[in-house]
């Protein structure tokens, strides 16, 4: 703890010894940076693409088994957005669920464990914490209702 520090002189380094330092850390450049997030949006592009075309390209059949006419229908323009988005709502769900059913105990023991800086004397950070803890929790119960709300102004603009 209260060790000195102790000054070294280093000697200074010739250029070669840079080069090869600085071989050693390979940065990123801006093309290769450019490149791997043009991957991602290029395969989510021609999936969906893919996807507007395998739904164009329906052929309904008839009642009594013909083949029918070839749809031409198009999607409409937010097709996909509310396609994803109520997939990802019913993927979201359970993990809400989840975290609203564990804030209570975490918030107790939170708050249980403010109570232990009240022992020690610091009164200040034990209502800091408690006072986090339960906006936490409120704010943590609320969020089921905050993500209906924020689906529903999506969906009407």
């Amino acid at each position: 703890m209260f060790k000195r520090n102790k000054i070294e002189v280093v000697p200074a380094m010739t250029e070669f010894a840079y080069e090869e330092e600085k071989a050693k850390y390979k940065y990123a450049t801006r093309t290769e940076v450019a490149v791997a997030t043009a991957i991602p949006v290029v395969a989510s592009v021609g999936f969906a693409a893919h996807q507007y075309s395998l739904l164009n390209n329906l052929t309904p059949l008839s009642v009594n088994g013909e083949l029918g006419a070839q749809s031409h229908a198009t999607i409409p323009t937010g097709f996909i957005a509310d396609t994803s988005l109520n997939a990802l709502a019913n993927i979201l769900d359970p993990v809400i669920q989840i975290l609203v059913a564990i804030s209570f105990p975490i918030a107790s023991v939170i708050m249980i464990g403010a109570c232990f800086f009240f022992m020690f004397g610091n009164s200040d950070k034990a209502w800091s914490m408690i006072l986090n803890a339960g906006l936490g929790y409120v704010l943590i119960q609320l969020s089921p209702l905050f993500l209906d709300i924020l689906k529903t102004v999506g969906a009407s603009v």
